[in-house]
């Protein structure tokens, strides 16, 4: 992590790497001279050469109140973008990308799901009423001459299918549906967050 360089030194390579937070390596790349010659010379213990002094000079120069004023942050501009950071943001973005693709799955499942569980509903619905108007049409006898009528087989096979129906799984309750409806809810809602995260889908 890159500090903000200080110094105690008064000399004019402190003050320079000090305004414009350099540190002493890059300023002895800008000088040309090596790193403990900066060292030195801001301990006082010797001077720079007279061309690396010149271009000492050439920052001197930018120092207040002679060069511009530091800019605002909110002026600077953005940072060059770096290699490895953006590999890793890239990478960041496909794996939050995926998450977005299976919070969606999982709620196109579980809205599958409660869709089926609402047809199946009224199937089973319907299946009892059919069975209802039976039980009630089949309760009164034939009124007039009824070859082969058979009440008694007719009470069987009402009763066996009155059975079936009956051993049917059951159904999930009211609690149960809600959950899945919650979470069906969440996972879209954590997909739609995502997705303003990420931003516009970068164009193909």
């Amino acid at each position: 992590m890159h500090r903000t360089p200080t110094s105690f030194s008064e000399t004019t390579a402190a003050a320079v790497r000090t305004h414009f937070a350099l540190t002493q390596a890059e300023l002895g790349r800008w000088l040309g001279v090596s790193l403990d010659q900066v060292r030195t010379v801001e301990a006082g213990r010797r001077n720079f050469s007279p061309k690396a002094a010149a271009r000492l000079a050439r920052l001197a120069e930018l120092l207040p109140p002679l060069g511009p004023a530091l800019p605002a942050p909110d002026t600077l501009p953005p940072p060059p973008p770096r290699v490895a950071q953006a590999a890793k943001e890239t990478r960041e973005a496909e794996l939050l990308r995926r998450r977005v693709r299976r919070c969606e799955h999982l709620a196109y499942q579980l809205g599958f799901q409660l869709e089926t569980l609402a047809l199946q509903d009224a199937a089973l619905l319907r299946r009892r009423q059919g069975l209802a108007a039976l039980r009630q049409g089949l309760a009164t006898p034939p009124a007039g001459p009824a070859p082969g009528y058979d009440a008694v087989g007719e009470e069987a096979w009402l009763a066996r299918i009155e059975a079936d129906t009956a051993a049917l799984p059951s159904r999930p309750g009211p609690l149960a549906r809600a959950h899945l409806a919650l979470r069906r809810q969440l996972l879209l809602e954590e997909a739609a967050a995502l997705r303003h995260l990420l931003g516009p889908a970068p164009e193909l």
